[in-house]
């Protein structure tokens, strides 16, 4: 089998050069798990990315479907008719989770007119961490009274790669503070990512790249309620459980306050949310989290769509001999600390390590959160990618430039040229198998 590797450039190309790769000798066709273990389902239209998992008695986990109400219900601003969904904003993006993750696949983002929609949101930092003194760590779209903090409008300066701007302000972002987009992710199999232990992450941390496969993922460690812990959720890995995203996304998403965030959304500079009435203290109660954080908890994983196993056994022996795998990792096993006994000791095919990897120039948007560069990200799961690119908008990366997989691949660099470049000089056919291969995990 033919290896590859080295470094190239960082701009996305095309080598005319090709190498047909020879698979190895395979009697029998590969035996595939279940690839979210006890929480793997069939994908049904109807239900789609926000499917519980199979054989669960919502009778003994009342908690789940609260939880789901309220991920999918409009919130709105106190006081409203309704005093659990009440406390929206007054500054924010969207008033209910599934605007940004919607049941049938990927919310809108990037439009074809140069706007953006909710799908998409913007950090304000500088490449220090540094958030804009006036406007905060993240720009809000909408608002409940008066004026929105400004919007974003976007172009294509070449190959699909956005370039933002800050529209419909009159506020000047602090020197050196830039718009950094990050795409919502779907969130297929959540629950199972939270249960796997630091210890697994940390078997792969090599910062300085001891082993020499060109390859320097490492965790990233901070600080949450009062606990060191690597950090897994969102693509700079800024949360370490699946509460404190949550509460992240309620507050600086939707405005909502919780025992977590308890501070209301709004700079020194801000009067708006001191002016506007409270939905409580805090917004959204610590059950109300709770709920949530249990529906999400137990969201189902999707089968394998395997319509010709012959390519996608091939495109499995692909991704890992051009090195996909050194990142996007397989093979993860869920420990035995969960509360739903359905999610311990699982192997599970998410393929992420969960670490930061430096990903180059080219995906750099220059904005530091926590102590990830504006070129680090996190691995993202890669299970249900070819249902997402079959739905409406199918973006992906954190900005949302690729509309197809093939384009994603395009644009990987930094610790994944060698992989890019890889997959640059396959043959057309070894290609397309290593296509059928991710649409079908």
């Amino acid at each position: 089998m033919t290896g590859f590797s080295g470094c190239g450039s960082e701009q996305p190309s095309r080598n005319s050069d090709t190498v047909a790769v020879t698979p190895p000798e395979q009697s029998e066709p590969r035996e595939w798990q279940a690839v979210g273990g006890s929480a793997t389902v069939a994908f049904r239209d109807d239900m789609a990315f926000l499917q519980f998992i199979p054989d669960l008695d919502l009778g003994s986990a009342p908690t789940v479907s609260q939880g789901r109400e309220l991920f999918v219900a409009n919130w709105t601003a106190a006081p409203g008719s309704r005093t659990l969904l009440d406390g929206l904003g007054p500054l924010f993006i969207a008033d209910a989770c599934a605007d940004c993750h919607l049941v049938s696949g990927r919310a809108a983002s990037l439009n074809d007119d140069g706007t953006t929609s909710p799908g998409i949101l913007f950090r304000l930092g500088t490449a220090d961490g540094q958030p804009d003194t006036r406007l905060g760590g993240q720009l809000q779209t909408a608002a409940t009274v008066d004026v929105p903090e400004g919007r974003v409008t976007w172009q294509d300066i070449g190959l699909g790669r956005p370039q933002f701007q800050l529209s419909e302000t009159d506020q000047l972002l602090d020197d050196g503070v830039h718009l950094g987009p990050r795409l919502s992710p779907q969130l297929t199999g959540v629950g199972l990512l939270q249960q796997i232990p630091e210890a697994q992450i940390l078997e792969w941390h090599d910062p300085d790249d001891q082993d020499q496969d060109g390859i320097s993922g490492r965790a990233h460690w901070i600080e949450r309620e009062g606990v060191s812990c690597v950090g897994r959720f969102g693509w700079k890995a800024m949360q370490c459980t699946l509460r404190g995203q949550s509460a992240a996304a309620l507050h600086q998403d939707m405005g909502l306050t919780t025992a977590l965030n308890p501070a209301e959304p709004c700079t020194a500079y801000q009067s708006i949310c001191a002016d506007q009435p409270s939905g409580g203290d805090p917004e959204v109660s610590l059950d109300s989290l709770n709920a949530i954080n249990d529906f999400l908890t137990l969201l189902a994983v999707y089968e394998r769509r395997i319509t010709d196993q012959t390519q996608f056994d091939l495109g499995a022996d692909l991704f890992e001999q051009i090195g996909c795998d050194n990142c996007h990792r397989p093979m993860l096993t869920t420990g035995n600390q969960s509360l739903f006994e359905t999610l311990n000791q699982q192997t599970i095919y998410a393929y992420t390590d969960l670490l930061l990897h430096d990903m180059g120039a080219e995906l750099s948007d220059g904005v530091q959160e926590g102590n990830a560069n504006g070129r680090e990200w996190k691995t993202p799961p890669l299970w249900g990618l070819g249902l997402i690119e079959g739905i409406g908008n199918s973006r992906f990366l954190h900005d949302g430039r690729a509309r197809t997989l093939p384009e994603a691949i395009q644009w990987h660099g930094g610790e994944s040229s060698a992989s890019r470049e890889a997959w640059e000089i396959l043959a057309e056919e070894d290609q397309q198998a290593l296509l059928v291969f991710l649409r079908g995990i």
